[in-house]
């Protein structure tokens, strides 16, 4: 368990818990079982494990089955695969096909 701010250049893989403000110059995965709890900035981000707190990314953010994440996410890309908790604001350019999903009801 780490308490604290973590900032640093370079890749991160978290396997523990860090309760704190991440911000990481490269890309960040959260491994299943691990935790963030605070900000996440990095170049990408990877959650497979739990992360409570607003997550930035200048590209891609990907929630995995089986993580957890609840906070505001903003990336150039967001993907949330089927079996992930979410409870989030999204803040990316996407767009939607109203078509389909109005023939799905």
């Amino acid at each position: 368990r780490v308490t604290g701010r973590v900032h640093g250049e370079g890749a991160l893989r978290i396997e523990g818990t860090i309760e704190g403000d991440v911000s990481i110059s490269g890309p960040t995965e959260i491994a299943p079982g691990a935790a963030v709890e605070g900000d996440l900035a990095a170049e990408s981000i990877d959650v497979s494990g739990r992360l409570i707190g607003d997550a930035t990314a200048r590209g891609a953010i990907a929630v995995r089955a089986g993580a957890e994440v609840r906070g505001d996410m903003k990336a150039g890309s967001i993907s949330i695969e089927p079996g992930s908790k979410v409870d989030v604001r999204l803040d990316t350019a996407f767009a939607l096909d109203i078509e389909t999903t109005r023939r799905r009801r």
